[in-house]
């Protein structure tokens, strides 16, 4: 879906014109060679190396990741732990096209529906089709993005949970930590906890918890089983 009318949207647009010969040449290699990694992509003419700390030097990435965005390229697979980039048309089926308008009240719906409550204008809403049927008594942790806690104003409004994450935040204003799950037991999040993976030697930690951490343990014993991790106490 090619939005337009969002400041975001507004300023990839300008970027791409600024830079169509770019543009032009990534997706002619694309057609050409594709599918490709990044990297197999040469620097074009047009673009001068400047680090940054999200892309690097390159801007070939910047440029496929506004190109996705757009529809016009495809993440279509791995080698290792990179992208696989390809023109989208070779692997999205064809379907029909409609207005904007329309798409997002589509989506809007589909969004409703799978969520089952959302807040708006101060509200919960609860749509008519929600399921409301007991869920397992289990204790588990939550990604940051979970769809449950994505909305941070629907899951303050639902749990009194207040949740936001802090990677980005300097340390000495972090309220928790770097990167603090929260704990979810049953229907209700009743508190949060921050595990730590060393990748070496396959230990998994507990940097911190807080809350109602009186099933965590639970918690953490079917993330070390999932990580195939050993749990350090």
């Amino acid at each position: 879906m090619r939005r337009r009318d969002r400041p975001l949207d507004r300023h990839r647009i300008a970027w791409l014109k600024e830079h169509a010969s770019f543009r032009r040449y990534a997706l002619r290699e694309l057609e050409r060679r594709g599918p490709l990694l990044s990297r197999e992509i040469e620097d074009h003419t047009s673009m001068r190396r400047e680090a940054h700390r999200w892309w690097g030097e390159r801007k070939v990435g910047l440029l496929l990741g506004i190109l996705n965005a757009r529809g016009e390229v495809a993440v279509v697979g791995r080698r290792g732990k990179q992208r696989l980039w390809d023109l989208a048309e070779r692997w999205y089926p064809a379907t029909e096209t409609m207005p904007l308008r329309e798409a997002r009240r589509l989506w809007i719906e589909k969004r409703r529906r799978a969520r089952g409550v959302w807040f708006e204008r101060n509200k919960l809403h609860v749509h008519p089709d929600a399921d409301d049927r007991p869920v397992p008594d289990r204790p588990t942790l939550l990604t940051p993005f979970d769809q449950l806690i994505h909305d941070r104003d629907r899951a303050e409004k639902l749990w009194d949970f207040r949740y936001r994450i802090e990677i980005y935040v300097p340390v000495a204003k972090r309220e928790f930590g770097y990167y603090v799950l929260p704990i979810l037991v049953g229907d209700r999040i009743v508190g949060r906890a921050e595990p730590v993976l060393d990748r070496k030697t396959g230990a998994l930690r507990l940097l911190g918890a807080w809350g109602d951490t009186a099933r965590l343990d639970e918690a953490l014993d079917d993330m070390a089983a999932w990580l195939g991790a050993e749990i350090q106490r």
